[in-house]
């Protein structure tokens, strides 16, 4: 049973036309100041403060208040994507990977904040409820809504289609340039058929239609996103010489020295994929 308001402050909110359901700092303030009420009514008050958001649990520590963080590990995720050596097994396990940072960030970050229960409890209903609520970033190779837009493509495919199309789909990269993805409509709206939405990806790349991932594998994916976080960043893909830019009057990079940043972010991404592989269980 919820406690009611107190008088004074319907009564001055129907004078400022302050809505008495939301209470804040700001209103409270404004209350105290041209009100002065008792300590009873205004600790009344803040116990029906408006709750800030709930903490990520599972969010890696060391970005909690790092606001550009998921952004930064979609671009980063999106890099390996769409590099044309990336194995196309590794590729979806890439989308899920992100898919699985925008369920775990921050809201602050752009995500929907879940712990680990939440995330591996999912299901598609509660996706429609809070699909809205995903951040939506400039570009769109750094946007959440746009990552989530691409991995409920891979579930709907493999619920609807056959594994064939499923590999078809992880040969598939993003088109460079195009429109933000979420703005379309979804591709394969067979995703709200799919038991869970975090499932296990084999080294053949089958996709468990029937179980969550086991929570030892969203340990991983959590590992290897913190991982490519803390990391260089990932090897551009290849740029077509008609496509290149013209140099910069900047100190051009030996050939010795971008040979060293492309080794350590090859090593960087192989580290990603081979945590990725090793703890790909279902339940």
């Amino acid at each position: 049973m919820t406690t009611a308001l107190p008088d004074l402050w319907t009564d001055w909110c129907s004078v400022t036309g302050v809505p008495a359901g939301r209470i804040d700092e700001a209103s409270l303030s404004r209350f105290v100041q041209q009100v002065q009420p008792s300590r009873a009514v205004l600790a009344a008050l803040r116990r029906r403060l408006a709750p800030k958001d709930p903490p990520a649990p599972a969010w890696p520590r060391g970005h909690t208040e790092d606001t550009g963080s998921l952004q930064r590990l979609i671009r980063r995720g999106t890099a390996i994507i769409q590099h044309p050596g990336t194995h196309w097994v590794f590729r979806l396990r890439m989308r899920r990977m992100l898919f699985t940072a925008v369920l775990l960030a921050p809201r602050s970050h752009g995500g929907l904040g879940l712990d680990r229960s939440g995330a591996l409890g999912l299901r598609p209903d509660g996706m429609h409820r809070v699909r809205g609520q995903i951040g939506v970033a400039p570009e769109p190779e750094d946007c959440p809504a746009c990552a989530t837009w691409s991995w409920l493509d891979v579930i709907g495919t493999n619920s609807g289609w056959s594994h064939s199309s499923v590999r078809v789909l992880g040969h598939r990269r993003d088109e460079v340039g195009s429109a933000h993805r979420h703005l379309r409509p979804d591709p394969n709206p067979d995703w709200h058929l799919s038991i869970g939405l975090l499932p296990a990806v084999d080294r053949w790349g089958w996709i468990d239609a029937y179980r969550s991932m086991h929570p030892s594998s969203l340990s991983a994916v959590i590992s290897a996103a913190a991982l490519l976080l803390d990391g260089p960043e990932p090897a551009p893909a290849p740029v077509p010489a008609a496509a290149a830019m013209p140099a910069s009057p900047r100190r051009q990079m030996s050939r010795e020295e971008e040979e060293q940043i492309l080794k350590r972010a090859d090593e960087l991404t192989a580290r990603v994929e081979a945590i990725l592989r090793e703890f790909d269980t279902g339940r």
